[in-house]
């Protein structure tokens, strides 16, 4: 998937993880009964497979699809498919104001992890448990967590994606050897094995004229290490959390960040030299006149696809990069395809979401083409693991990406913690910029969630 600019996260460590919540229980929404498409796929009287005709029509979020949509049909050439991509902020009001009105297009749709159960509870994406899809039957050729994330809060699968975004310590090597004189992933892995370490390492690196991150926004990656938000229908504020806090609070008041927030001009070009420590949001054309301090950013917390905006990015730093672990494994962001529940195409649908997610072939085209999206068949996965990165002075990044993808653990994802994170991350501003002490931050955290999830048990 092609990052999109997205609106970034400040100084602090506000937490909007691009994680996906549980399903929310209620009635969906009834599906239309009738054909499930107008083409008939299945294998002729000479057990070759009928050649694919009809018109698909796609609503996606991600420019990829009409990638994919390409190659479909470039292999099947009695297929057209539209493919209409729509901006993120503007996806799933289009898709609710469509799919409400039960309108027969578009085809496929789709959705990023945190967008997903609403969809699946309205009732917008087809069962694909059931005949003749059977989606089941590929559990075990894909991620894990991947599978687990397209399914229903019933354990129905609605959704297959065909990328896994696994997420890492992005680390320059050369500035590893000039202040410890030792760059290997393992070693880096140590150095951000917790919070306290984190702060430890962040003062290292100051000592030593860098900076460890661009912002604090950086730690809100490893949030999932303090558990689910929500356990037995009670908030639970874990001592990971509180951890996270009293971290995010000492580097941006002990200044041992750059001030230079994700997706902001001084962010990305901090990747290939020095950046003032106080550009903010300033433009890129502003930059160079910025007086004060100048620094150089260690390191970058971010999913799989953050290796491409690195490589991208990077200049001359180009191959001087590592990936290492940090407190926790996590993931962010992703597109997952399904068929809509008012499609009349649904065999032809089908085939272009096998194609896109469960086809090997493909699989390895994407790996290809795509020059580093990490997809989620295993089998893909595991046949490119010894390969050498040279943007990240050849390690074998793949086989990173695949070991950290296993680890993730999808069950600590709660359908509450979009809203319960927008809080958290709002107390530690609070307490970042003096508005309020640790006690009162916290206080108010527990006040707003209970305003808006009154259902919740709240210990204070």
């Amino acid at each position: 998937m092609k990052l999109k600019k997205v609106i970034a996260l400040f100084l602090t460590g506000v937490m909007v993880l691009s994680l996906a919540a549980c399903g929310k229980t209620g009635k969906k929404a009834d599906a239309p009964a009738g054909t499930k498409g107008e083409t008939d796929t299945k294998n002729n009287d000479s057990g070759e497979p009928k050649k694919l005709e009809g018109k698909l029509v796609i609503w996606t979020l991600a420019e990829d699809l009409k990638t994919f949509a390409d190659k479909f049909m470039e292999e099947n050439s009695g297929v057209k498919i539209e493919t209409v991509v729509i901006a993120p902020a503007d996806y799933p009001t289009k898709l609710t104001a469509a799919l409400r009105g039960k309108a027969k297009e578009p085809d496929i749709i789709v959705g990023e992890p945190q967008m997903l159960p609403d969809s699946f509870d309205a009732g917008f994406f087809e069962d694909l448990s059931q005949e003749p899809y059977n989606a089941e039957q590929y559990k075990d050729s894909i991620v894990d967590y991947i599978y687990d994330a397209g399914k229903d809060s019933s354990g129905t699968v609605r959704a297959l994606s065909y990328q896994v975004t696994p997420g890492g310590v992005y680390y320059r090597r050369d500035i590893a050897q000039k202040i410890w004189g030792n760059d290997d992933p393992a070693f880096i892995s140590e150095k951000f094995k917790d919070y306290n370490t984190i702060t430890v390492t962040a003062k290292e690196i100051k000592d030593a004229g860098y900076r460890i991150f661009g912002d604090t926004g950086n730690l809100r990656w490893f949030a999932n290490g303090g558990g689910a938000w929500v356990q037995d229908n009670k908030l639970v504020l874990s001592q990971s959390r509180l951890d996270y806090m009293d971290a995010a609070v000492k580097l941006y008041q002990d200044k041992l960040v750059a001030f230079s927030p994700e997706w902001s001009a001084a962010w990305y070009a901090s990747m290939s030299g020095t950046i003032p420590t106080n550009a903010e949001w300033a433009a890129a054309e502003d930059l160079e006149g910025l007086g004060g301090d100048k620094t150089e950013v260690f390191a970058y917390a971010l999913p799989s696809w953050g290796s491409l905006i690195i490589r991208d990015n990077a200049g001359d730093n180009a191959g001087s990069f590592g990936v290492a672990s940090g407190p926790c494994s996590f993931f962010g962001g992703g597109t997952f395809v399904g068929i809509s529940s008012y499609s009349q195409r649904k065999d032809l649908a089908w085939e272009f979401v096998k194609f896109t997610t469960l086809n090997e072939e493909t699989s390895k085209w994407w790996t290809d083409i795509s020059k580093g999206d990490i997809v989620s068949m295993k089998s893909v996965l595991e046949s490119v693991k010894d390969v050498e990165n040279e943007t990240y002075g050849n390690q074998k990044t793949y086989e990173y990406f695949l070991n950290e993808a296993q680890n993730i653990n999808y069950s600590l994802i709660t359908r509450f913690d979009t809203q319960i994170e927008n809080y958290w991350g709002a107390a530690i501003t609070a307490v970042q910029t003096g508005e309020k002490t640790k006690e009162q931050a916290i206080d108010e955290f527990y006040t707003n969630v209970q305003s808006i999830y009154p259902e919740l048990e709240i210990t204070r």
